[in-house]
């Protein structure tokens, strides 16, 4: 797995690549809580928002969907949410299957969400 950091009128984005297998959790979740922290250092008083760009991956774990879910119930204590952007197909099916379209917002651009 690669990553890249970039910003959005959303807040920070994240932009991992390619495979996240079991070996690249750790760094994931690392990742995903560095991105947390940076939206709720700059979100104040509101909500803050830290997009995951999933564009560019190709396959995710079991293991990196539990770090998502990690770092989703850290960054409810940070007031942060954490948005998914433009998963291909494959991947938008795994997460609806795992139901994590209840948990987060799955959406198909970074800056707008629209769907």
């Amino acid at each position: 797995m690669q990553w890249a950091a970039s910003s959005s009128t959303r807040g920070p984005v994240g932009h991992p690549a390619g495979d996240i297998d079991d070996g690249a959790r750790d760094a994931f979740l690392s990742h995903l809580r560095d991105g947390v922290a940076a939206a709720a250092a700059g979100a104040d008083m509101r909500e803050g928002e830290f997009v995951v760009d999933l564009a560019d991956v190709e396959h995710m774990s079991a293991a990196a969907l539990m770090a998502l879910t990690i770092a989703r119930k850290e960054a409810i204590n940070s007031n942060v949410k954490i948005v998914l952007a433009r998963p291909n197909p494959a991947l938008r099916e795994v997460l609806e299957i795992s139901r994590y379209q209840l948990i987060f917002d799955i959406v198909d651009d970074i800056d707008t969400g629209g769907d």
